[in-house]
């Protein structure tokens, strides 16, 4: 049954209503709204349970792709960390070669100059340059300062240079040259060198190395 705002219910009240040849209701006729007391249908259960069943579907997926990314993130990181290791790696060991090739750059302009110095030296020396020094000693006596023991150490360095020097000279002046081959002249008071080879050994070794089934000419 349907109540109307007056309270009045719709049956109890309801009339036949002429309209008017324009379509128009009469004035003497009272208007009542009518609400209507029919109660909201209630949503199936049904639907509530799927919506529950889909958001916990979504959750497990999030949480999966979430994860995914996690891990390649770390092993980026774990990749480009590599990268950089092996850069720093690289870089010492090129500063490891540069420090030995200059080492040997060294070496060799030290070597260098002591042959260039050798050179100047004439191929006698004087006896004056090694006994000046020895004669200066004995002169001096016993008591000796400071500065006679500085002066004493760089007379013995320069006596020691200038007999390694001579050396080198008369060992540059003894080799000769034999073809592509530099021979140098062994000295026999010296135990460091060996002794010099048999006639009959060389004549062996020469006739070896021309014999005829190599094809020299």
């Amino acid at each position: 049954m349907v109540v109307t705002r007056s309270g009045r219910s719709t049956r109890e009240t309801a009339k036949k209503i002429k309209f008017t040849d324009d379509g128009e209701m009469p004035e003497q006729v009272e208007v009542f709204s009518v609400e209507s007391t029919r109660e909201p249908e209630e949503q199936p259960q049904e639907e509530s349970e799927e919506e529950s069943d889909s958001d916990s579907d979504e959750a497990p997926e999030a949480e999966s792709i979430s994860t995914s990314k996690q891990a390649l993130i770390q092993k980026q990181k774990e990749q480009e960390q590599l990268k950089q290791d092996l850069r720093k790696q690289e870089r010492e060991r090129r500063k490891q070669q540069d420090l030995v090739f200059k080492q040997q750059q060294e070496a060799k302009k030290a070597k260098l100059k002591e042959l260039a110095a050798a050179e100047e030296l004439p191929d006698l020396l004087p006896e004056e340059a090694l006994e000046s020094d020895h004669e200066e000693e004995t002169k001096k006596g016993k008591h000796l300062r400071s500065e006679d023991f500085e002066k004493e150490h760089a007379a013995m360095r320069k006596k020691m240079k200038l007999e390694k020097l001579r050396l080198i000279k008369e060992q540059r002046n003894a080799a000769l040259n034999k073809g592509p081959v530099v021979v140098q002249v062994q000295r026999f008071n010296s135990k460091k060198q060996a002794p010099r080879a048999e006639k009959s050994i060389l004549d062996s070794k020469k006739a070896w190395l021309e014999r005829a089934s190599l094809g020299k000419k």
